[in-house]
């Protein structure tokens, strides 16, 4: 006859938990389901009245011609340029430092500090960046911080 351990008694949590079912496809919400929002998302105060405002100013058709005006041009060209910088400079210079300059010039063998080395000069890269942005920005014309009511605009 052999020997049965006790069980022991099951404790609070594990009663109240109901069984694990495996959802049919029936209980499966559709898509439709999935992506609809509830109803009071849109009754916010805020949304709701930001979305009147969007409407009232032309919304997106007026925020394109606002984009087009030569001023935006250049500041959005400016900005586009600036990240680009802010990414690609600090991986370049990053690789060149670790694969080249320290390997070859400095002699640095130990992989960590090489690392270190390249990572302290992509970072000096990003600030070059943040000052060649803020400089270029503070150089512009005259002529594009005229005031606003000097300015033409694309109405």
């Amino acid at each position: 006859m052999p020997l049965s351990m006790p069980q022991p008694a099951p404790s609070k949590s594990e009663e109240e938990k109901p069984a694990a079912v495996p959802a049919t496809p029936k209980e499966m919400p559709t898509t439709k389901e999935m992506i609809t929002m509830p109803a009071n998302t849109f009754a916010i105060p805020a949304i709701a009245l930001a979305r009147a405002r969007w409407d009232a100013g032309g919304g997106s058709q007026r925020l394109m011609s606002i984009l087009r005006t030569q001023d935006n041009l250049r500041a959005l060209r400016k900005l586009v340029v600036g990240t680009g910088a802010m990414v690609v400079m600090p991986m370049a210079v990053m690789f060149v430092c670790h694969v080249f300059l320290l390997d070859l010039f400095f002699t640095i063998r130990n992989p960590s500090q090489r690392v270190v080395y390249s990572g302290i000069a992509g970072l000096c890269a990003v600030q070059v960046v943040m000052v060649w942005f803020v400089v270029s920005a503070f150089r512009e014309d005259a002529a594009e911080s005229a005031p606003a009511a000097e300015r033409p605009h694309a109405d």
